[in-house]
């Protein structure tokens, strides 16, 4: 039996290092109340788990020139893994200074989507960081199924992946990346019901190589979902709808967009209107113009995207072009929009300076 077959087991044995690694002199050197602090933040933020992710924590906050001065002097370095003498010096210091006392016993639940009974700390770390410690509403075995990677049907048919697409992009309000679910803060900003709802879905999900050898790509299996535009076949708008910061969307492509920005606090206007003609774009960021070329291969559309892409260098403005295969894939889609995130967190540094 695995880890992740478990449901009445804690999924990691009580942890306890020899007291003496508190009194390690090396670490003790370097130190500090803030590193205390930090104690004491990472046990209430993740209960009985904390220690798990600890020592990446402890090096945020802590100048790398001490940290490799620390790994050459102390001798424990050269017989163990420093990441686990870290690890381990954390546990007993918190003990012994009595932070750990606040940890909460863990509680009995019944997972909404087997009827099964559980306990919450039978959850691995990677599953509790996707839900938060006071989330923990599902059990191991319905989640391992669902939003790890290389999960799904693998003989799932044509027509129930076009369903599930449907399905999918009408719950979550946007276009579905290919690996939605397996990201994780996918979920981790849903209420219960929206969570529960996504998670049965999920549950009878198709591999994403199931789609593939089906549709050839997940583009296109959007596509004869209706999820996403495609030019070649019509050269009307999508399905308009209402974005979150109340902007109206023309397609579930400008409302994925829309909604990223919004997110990640980037102010932005609709329908922007181009110098010397009667086009609009679709969002202006700063002086750049964000398009969203949702209908790429429609003779008509392509001729106005050439004449748009024209009076942006005739103006010399930015522009910035999204297409459908850019939103299927959250690193390219993030990658692109990078340029809007890294500005606006100048532009928020810059104003707390004045």
């Amino acid at each position: 039996m695995s880890l992740y077959d478990l449901r009445n087991t804690p999924a990691y044995r009580e942890f306890k290092p020899p007291p003496s690694y508190a009194t390690n002199p090396y670490i003790l050197n370097w130190w500090n109340i803030d590193l205390d602090n930090l104690l004491h933040v990472q046990i209430s933020k993740w209960q009985w788990v904390w220690y798990w992710s600890i020592t990446d924590e402890i090096v945020k906050i802590t100048q790398p020139a001490i940290l490799e001065e620390w790994k050459k002097t102390d001798p424990l370095c050269s017989q163990y893994a420093w990441y686990s003498i870290l690890m381990n010096f954390a546990k007993v210091r918190a003990d012994q200074i009595g932070f750990t006392k606040s940890i909460r016993q863990p509680r009995k639940k019944v997972c909404p989507l087997c009827n099964e009974s559980f306990m919450e700390d039978s959850l691995p770390f990677s599953i509790v960081i996707r839900f938060g410690i006071d989330r923990l509403d599902f059990c191991v075995p319905c989640l391992s199924g669902t939003i790890f990677q290389e999960t799904g049907n693998k003989s799932a048919s044509k027509r129930a992946i076009l369903q599930y697409l449907k399905d999918l992009a009408f719950l979550l309000g946007r276009v579905p990346t290919q690996n939605f679910g397996e990201g994780k803060t996918d979920l981790i900003d849903m209420t219960y019901d929206e969570r529960l709802a996504l998670l049965k879905l999920l549950k009878n999900k198709p591999s994403v190589r199931c789609v593939k050898s089906k549709f050839g790509s997940w583009l296109n299996a959007l596509i004869q979902a209706e999820v996403l535009e495609d030019g070649t076949r019509r050269a009307g708008r999508g399905i308009q709808s209402i974005a979150k910061d109340g902007h109206i969307c023309h397609s579930l492509g400008e409302k994925t967009i829309d909604e990223y920005l919004f997110a990640h606090d980037i102010y932005h206007e609709r329908e922007p209107r181009y110098p010397e003609s009667n086009y609009r774009g679709d969002f202006k960021i700063g002086k750049a113009i964000l398009e969203y070329f949702g209908l790429t291969g429609n003779p008509e559309y392509d001729a106005k995207t050439k004449e748009k892409i024209s009076l942006c260098e005739k103006h010399g403005i930015s522009l910035v072009a999204l297409y459908p295969k850019d939103l299927i894939s959250q690193e390219k889609f993030e990658s692109k929009l990078s340029i809007f995130i890294q500005e606006s967190k100048i532009t928020s540094d810059t104003g707390n300076e004045n």
